[in-house]
């Protein structure tokens, strides 16, 4: 039997490796409690320094484009690197891609703006992790990023297949890592 081996091997974690709802919950929280007062700062100081300057106009597009650029800083460079967000620290959490690395800068934006413009929501998103095997979010899924706790290390090499859902007229696919099957995977009968 051939066996299709075009998109390489990934790593797989054993399943105590992967956090659960309650811990990735608690970092989003965290990170975005930190980037809302972060926002709530810069948009006070850009206030006092237009009032203080005597603009006749408000601070709004200098805002956005403060708040999207240390956004951005925070939920890719910093999220990807070895000091981790404020919330992955606290809860014990790192991402790596499909091959065991840090994902990619491009890969961590795709992964970010997945989150802002969708097409996943948070309750999809929570749904969606309570019921996949290797714990994924769908962004994370397409992405092909897994988020494990931070003393994690693979458990071994398996192939990458894609992996096809039909949902609401669409069948999308994205490159998974085929676990092998372990007597304590089978179920009982």
């Amino acid at each position: 039997m051939q066996v299709d081996s075009s998109l390489g091997d990934g790593v797989y974690f054993s399943r105590q490796s992967y956090p659960g709802f309650i811990r990735r919950t608690l970092a989003m929280v965290i990170d975005g409690t930190i980037l809302m007062l972060a926002g709530t700062a810069i948009w006070m100081l850009l206030l006092l320094l237009f009032y203080a300057m005597e603009f006749s106009h408000r601070p709004d597009a200098l805002y956005f484009a403060i708040w999207s650029a240390i956004t951005w800083l925070y939920m890719t460079v910093i999220k990807r690197s070895w000091l981790r967000t404020v919330g992955y620290r606290l809860a014990g959490l790192q991402i790596v891609d499909a091959r065991g690395s840090r994902p990619s800068l491009t890969r961590m934006t795709f992964r970010m703006l997945m989150w802002i413009f969708g097409p996943f929501n948070f309750i999809l998103d929570m749904v969606w992790l309570g019921a996949d095997s290797e714990q994924q979010t769908l962004r994370d899924c397409y992405c092909s990023t897994f988020v494990v706790r931070s003393t994690a290390q693979p458990e071994g090499t398996a192939p990458l297949h894609l992996t096809r859902y039909f949902a609401a007229g669409i069948a999308p696919s994205y490159p998974r890592v085929v676990r092998p099957v372990s007597i304590i995977d089978l179920p009982s009968h």
